[in-house]
């Protein structure tokens, strides 16, 4: 008998998690909706989320684990003796991010939207300061800028608004990524 790996399990449960929530709402999702659509028991389920809520905690995680390894893998494309370079990764991170990313943000959007108690846990967790390594050695002001344009993207795209056109983005995508070679 093979043993089972808990950490695979959870993230079968709230990769399936998303689809529920995608496909039927986060005011419908059951817990019985998610174990089926994982394949996993609600017993299972219940193991590792003993309530509708602690998977939506689950999902707030998710989401910001899926950033970090986002930003972690961009960072280890980049030299960090160079001038930018973290800024770079953040900008390279914030404009590729993956269309699984991306539905997790929606999903997330959606549950905070419904249900208000999580959006402080969601606040919580986007609060924690972003320690840019002094390395980087960007200027105050230029670093303000590129962060606050990346993080405007993605908010842009959690909460709805149209998206720019393509070309648009590509113009700003190249702007900031040559503010990220001047002091």
């Amino acid at each position: 008998m093979t043993k089972k790996d808990p950490q695979a399990t959870k993230a079968k449960l709230l990769h399936a998690t998303v689809a529920v929530i995608m496909a039927d709402g986060a005011a419908n999702l059951t817990l019985e909706a998610v174990a089926k659509a994982a394949q996993v028991s609600k017993g299972g389920l219940l193991h590792h989320f003993p309530t509708k809520e602690a998977l939506f905690y689950g999902l707030l995680e998710l989401g910001k684990q899926a950033w970090e390894t986002c930003l972690a893998a961009e960072l280890s494309k980049e030299a960090s003796d160079q001038l930018g370079y973290w800024h770079r990764a953040y900008i390279h991170a914030s404009f590729n991010q993956s269309p699984e990313d991306i539905q997790i943000l929606h999903a997330m959007r959606r549950v905070v939207s419904i249900y208000p108690s999580l959006f402080e846990a969601w606040r919580e967790a986007y609060a924690q300061p972003i320690l840019i390594p002094a390395d980087d050695r960007l200027a105050l002001g230029r670093s303000l800028t590129i962060q606050l344009a990346c993080d405007a993207l993605w908010f842009s795209e959690l909460i709805g608004l149209p998206t720019m056109p393509s070309a648009t983005q590509q113009a700003l995508y190249s702007e900031l990524l040559r503010l990220t070679y001047e002091h």
